[in-house]
């Protein structure tokens, strides 16, 4: 498994600034997080279901050439991997926090 954190700076209210991917062998999305700038949070995959909402298309092997979600190229979108022990912490918390981490503060 690879774990991936796209980071994505934009003006679009529905599109999500931050994305955590875990990839399978073949570096197909097998479980993701979405930030939102509101602080919604949203998980799709494993026991969450909803893998109809995962990527397609495997990861590209060098991560500078994934598209932002869009597709316009809309703001900078930057990709790179991250630790299995990150990724888990995150998917842990988006359990625990549905609403998102904003929740904490209200």
């Amino acid at each position: 498994m690879k774990y991936v954190l796209a980071e994505w700076e934009h003006s679009l209210e529905d599109e999500p600034c931050l994305i955590y991917s875990e990839l399978d062998g073949s570096r197909r999305e097998t479980r993701r997080v979405e930030f939102y700038r509101n602080g919604i949070t949203f998980s799709y995959g494993g026991e969450r279901g909803n893998e109809g909402a995962l990527a397609q298309e495997p990861f590209p092997e060098d991560l500078r050439h994934l598209p932002p979600p869009d597709g316009d190229g809309e703001g900078e979108f930057s990709a790179h991997e991250i630790s299995p022990g990150l990724f888990y912490e995150i998917w842990n918390q988006a359990q625990e926090r549905p609403d998102g981490f904003m929740g904490m503060f209200f």
